[in-house]
């Protein structure tokens, strides 16, 4: 065991002098730009970030995407990681780059893959990123050749181009091809989602307005796998926004930096993450602001149990399946709205931290049957 640790520490060590040997080599011959981009490997090599991907690729989803108004030059900043099943982020690298196409891409990833071939194999089976092409092209170069994986766009990307799309429609077409798209994201397998689908197109075909439209979504984004996301899973770059957002609070205190003074920062931010112990889930957890809003519904009586089904024939002939003692209905009801004076909207009537948006509340009511959604005790 102790020979084991000292050949991997030897191996760190050796690693860690190329790429700082290759650091100022680059930096002597004003390749400065080139250097910046090996930087945060120097950290990222450490084991416990290494560790955090030695695991079965379908338990995580890969997220690669930049961040900018980190530095005062206006450089990217890719930030690396991976997303469990309770859509917290898990940091793996930053990278600082001087351009956003798919050679940056590609280099970044190659780097990445070779960093942890010194730890574990980097195998991917999902990876979300946005609707860039050069960051596309660059995933399927780099794990394209071993890695069967799916690339799953992100919603809110699709959500943004769309609404965008629809700003030359009349309002009520816009919100009707806006709660669609919706409808088709909540759909809770693939096979109900092509039946969705079906039905929305043939509602689409029948209005003159929404042909063109129609033609641009089948061609854009039904060849995406935006629909696909596991049970469990992000849906959206959240977790990896919600991270960068703690960079810029926490690391450069909403300031751009120079790019030396950045370097510092970054490096200790890996330091900390690689020291920090945070549980990956491997299995379904709800998030905080779900159970905020559930507590928050049983407060005010619009999620409570129906028990009128036990009272059913069935039931009381005990004619029932071994899993229907574990099976509760349980019945949603719409939040009262109240206007924001400020925002100049109608909010649910609910604490702050426990709204969702209009057509994300909608789903909790919509197609529910009379007697309540079933919920099974057994499962998540």
């Amino acid at each position: 065991m102790l020979l084991g640790d000292l050949v991997e520490g030897t191996r760190k060590r050796q690693l860690r002098l190329r790429l700082r040997v290759k650091l100022m080599r680059m930096i002597s011959i004003g390749l400065a730009t080139e250097a910046m981009r090996i930087l945060s490997l120097l950290e990222s090599a450490r084991k416990q970030l290494l560790r955090r991907a030695d695991r079965d690729p379908a338990s995580f989803i890969f997220h690669v995407d930049a961040t900018y108004k980190l530095t005062q030059v206006g450089y990217p900043v890719i930030v690396v990681g991976l997303s469990d099943r309770a859509r917290r982020f898990h940091l793996l690298g930053i990278f600082i780059v001087s351009q956003q196409k798919e050679e940056q891409h590609t280099e970044v990833l190659v780097s990445l893959r070779n960093i942890f071939a010194v730890i574990t194999v980097l195998r991917v089976r999902y990876v979300m990123g946005d609707a860039d092409a050069a960051q596309w092209n660059a995933v399927d170069s780099v794990f394209g050749l071993d890695c069967e994986y799916t690339f799953l766009m992100c919603y809110f990307h699709v959500a943004k181009k769309v609404f965008e799309k629809t700003r030359s429609l009349i309002q009520a077409r816009a919100s009707q091809v806006m709660e669609d798209i919706h409808d088709l994201h909540f759909t809770p397998d693939e096979e109900a989602f092509h039946s969705k689908l079906v039905e929305v197109q043939e509602r689409w075909a029948k209005s003159n307005e929404l042909s063109e439209f129609s033609m641009y979504f089948s061609k854009v984004w039904l060849n995406e796998q935006c629909f696909y996301t596991p049970t469990g899973f992000a849906t959206t770059n959240n977790p990896y926004e919600t991270y960068n957002a703690a960079i810029k609070r926490d690391v450069t205190l909403r300031r751009k930096l120079k790019v030396g003074a950045l370097i510092p920062q970054l490096l200790t931010l890996c330091r900390s993450e690689g020291v920090t112990a945070r549980p990956f889930a491997t299995v379904c957890e709800p998030d905080a602001r779900l159970v905020r809003r559930v507590r928050a519904m049983v407060r005010t009586n619009l999620l409570s149990v129906d028990t009128s089904s036990r009272c059913s024939i069935a039931f009381l002939l005990s004619d029932f399946t071994p899993d229907q003692p574990y099976i509760v209905r349980v019945v949603s009801r719409q939040s009262p709205g109240a206007f924001d004076e400020t925002r100049h909207r109608t909010l649910e009537d609910l604490p702050i931290s426990s709204q969702l948006n209009k057509l994300t509340a909608n789903m909790d009511t919509r197609g529910m049957p009379t007697t309540g959604w079933a919920v099974s005790c057994r499962t998540r």
